[in-house]
């Protein structure tokens, strides 16, 4: 099984952890940032790195506030779509914040939207891209990112991402008023309690990990009867500490539970991984063919396409690459 080769969708990657370590050693010098390949290197990546959440968040604060024109905003787009359509992904869903990319040129948020869907759509990737909103920032910070959403017709969804230990609550009317599908940050640095809160408050559609609400039956329950999707990302919560070791991964049980589900990057560059190293992480952990096949269509059907058309298509296109690959046999688990 081909798992580069067969068509995939991803639909919880984050462009500001997706800048090739090549680009940004070339974005430092330009930006004159004055510290040593090996330094800039540790301070971006994961790898060598004991696991803890705040040091995983730690990562992105050299690219905060970096990017000094439009055109290295759009190559960085455009090279995290195209290195996407490298792993045979057929569909990106691609989150930022234009907070996060304008700050440096005081850029509008409407401005830095429009560049970075401009740069990636050249790719020749389908792409939709959801605007991140950032917990530690409160709504004031975010504001950028909320004018962009209102000014443009980029956005497809909203995320709310950051330490779960500043309160989502705050940000609920603003997701309200912006009237867009909502995937939500929850059950990763938080408890259970924050994925209800993320269904009940704020209506997410879809979470990003989720990991700690496998503690609670009945959040996973109301979950299962909302039709919520876990957008599942192993590697990145192994970086997180939020699961302790790949053989007793929580993940691994989301199929078995009755949940809705994706495998996904989250943070490509600061992980180390690639989007069929995930899936064949999910083959040693103990899921079968079918159960990747079973996430494949899964994603596809997850994705915040407006048009119910186009998804349908891209199920169908999922679906008839992915059904044959069902009876091959499953590993033993490690």
């Amino acid at each position: 099984m081909d798992l580069k080769a067969l068509p995939k969708v991803e639909l919880h990657r984050h462009l500001e952890g997706s800048i090739r370590c090549s680009t940004f050693l070339e974005l430092a010098r330009e930006t004159h940032l004055d510290l040593s390949r090996a330094e800039l290197r540790r301070r971006t990546s994961m790898k060598g790195e004991r696991p803890g959440f705040l040091r995983f968040l730690s990562k992105f604060e050299l690219y905060r506030g970096l990017y000094p024109s439009r055109e290295w905003i759009q190559r960085v787009a455009f090279e995290a779509a195209e290195d996407a359509t490298r792993e045979g992904i057929v569909h990106l869903e691609l989150r930022f914040s234009p907070t996060h990319f304008g700050r440096r040129l005081g850029a509008k948020g409407e401005e830095v939207a429009e560049w970075i869907a401009r740069g990636a759509r050249r790719a020749g990737i389908s792409v939709r891209f959801l605007a991140t909103f950032g917990r530690d920032f409160g709504v004031k910070g975010n504001e950028p990112t909320t004018r962009a959403v209102e000014g443009t017709d980029v956005f497809s969804g909203l995320d709310l991402a950051g330490n779960e230990a500043v309160p989502a609550r705050p940000f609920a009317p603003l997701f309200r008023r912006l009237k867009l599908p909502a995937t939500i940050h929850a059950g990763e640095g938080g408890g259970p309690a924050n994925v209800r809160e993320a269904i009940e408050s704020f209506g997410a559609l879809r979470i990003g990990h989720g990991i700690r609400a496998f503690r609670d039956p009945r959040v996973l329950a109301l979950a299962r009867q909302q039709n919520v999707h876990f957008e599942l990302c192993p590697t990145s919560e192994i970086q997180t500490g939020v699961a302790r070791g790949w053989t007793t991964h929580p993940a691994w049980r989301a199929l078995s539970l009755g949940l809705k589900c994706s495998l996904n990057t989250d943070d490509p560059s600061i992980s180390g991984i690639g989007l069929p190293q995930e899936y064949q992480r999910a083959r040693q952990g103990g899921w079968s063919a079918g159960d990747l096949a079973d996430v494949s269509i899964q994603a596809a059907r997850g994705t915040f396409m407006a048009s119910r058309r186009e998804r349908d298509l891209l199920v169908a296109r999922v679906r008839s690459a992915w059904e044959p690959v069902r009876g091959i046999i499953q590993p033993k688990p490690r």
